[in-house]
């Protein structure tokens, strides 16, 4: 009897730890990867020193798996329902000390990502769920499928690659790069752009400056720059049944923007 009463408890101390919300110390951690599907994980900093991970919603099923390897912490939050057609997201808060830098892997499936606050190198591999990243300090590649990508007041060079994802920037310090479809781009207050494209959609972009053999293309639509009027390049301009609306004199300088379309008008404004 005492021995199957001991068995009972131990096996409710085995699922609590493999499920728990879990307290990871901080200490000697560099690398935090996030694998999951069918979740909404928001990503923001607190007073404390420690990692920690919190289910908010279905908490009658708890999901979470963590693993501690060498210096990665990893978390797998596994929202597969087999044989449902309708899936419910499970939210989460993530929330990592203040003023330390790690490095984020996150992989997920129709899932929706928020980050606020934080300072470290994200890599963000997303399908079918809003990005939202506002408040960053560190570089960022994102990839998403079907859904917004907003990014805002962020000190790091951005890679942004989409599938029918809308792509809206504001306030980015750094090298900006932009790769979506079927999507409109909208640019406001970047330090500087590399390569901005789209394709069936309109891009806007109001920025200081350009990297070498930086190109903003897109087609069958419009593609407004806004520029400041001490700007030091010119401008390459190709496309086929296009309208261009320039309001600078060219410059003596071989520093060129590519600029093109189709069936659209190409406007270059000051800012």
């Amino acid at each position: 009897m005492k021995n199957s009463i001991f068995l009972f408890f131990f096996l409710i101390l085995i699922n609590i730890t493999t499920f728990s919300n879990g307290t990871i110390a901080s200490k000697g951690i560099k690398t935090i990867e996030v694998k999951g599907q069918y979740i909404n994980l928001n990503i923001i900093p607190y007073a404390g020193e420690s990692i920690i991970l919190n289910q908010l919603s279905n908490k009658k099923n708890p999901i979470i798996k963590n693993n501690v390897t060498k210096d990665t912490l990893q978390y797998n939050l596994n929202n597969e329902k087999k044989n449902s057609f309708f899936k419910t997201k499970i939210k989460f808060d993530l929330l990592i000390p203040q003023n330390t830098n790690f490095k984020y892997l996150i992989k997920t499936t129709n899932s929706s990502i928020s980050i606020n606050g934080i300072n470290g190198n994200f890599s963000i591999d997303n399908s079918k769920g809003k990005i939202n990243i506002d408040n960053l300090v560190g570089t960022l590649e994102v990839m998403n499928s079907n859904r917004d990508i907003k990014l805002s007041n962020i000190v790091g060079d951005i890679y942004v690659k989409g599938l029918f994802s809308r792509v809206i920037t504001e306030n980015t310090l750094g090298v900006l790069n932009i790769k979506t479809t079927d999507r409109k781009i909208k640019i406001k207050n970047a330090e500087k752009v590399g390569n901005i494209s789209t394709s069936n959609a309109s891009i806007s972009a109001e920025f200081q400056n350009i990297i070498s053999d930086s190109k903003i293309v897109t087609s069958n639509h419009s593609l407004t720059i806004k520029i400041p009027e001490n700007h030091n390049f010119n401008f390459s301009i190709f496309g086929d049944l296009i309208h261009v609306k320039n309001e600078f004199p060219q410059l003596k300088t071989n520093n060129f923007l590519i600029l093109g379309t189709s069936n659209g008008t190409i406007k270059i404004e000051k800012k």
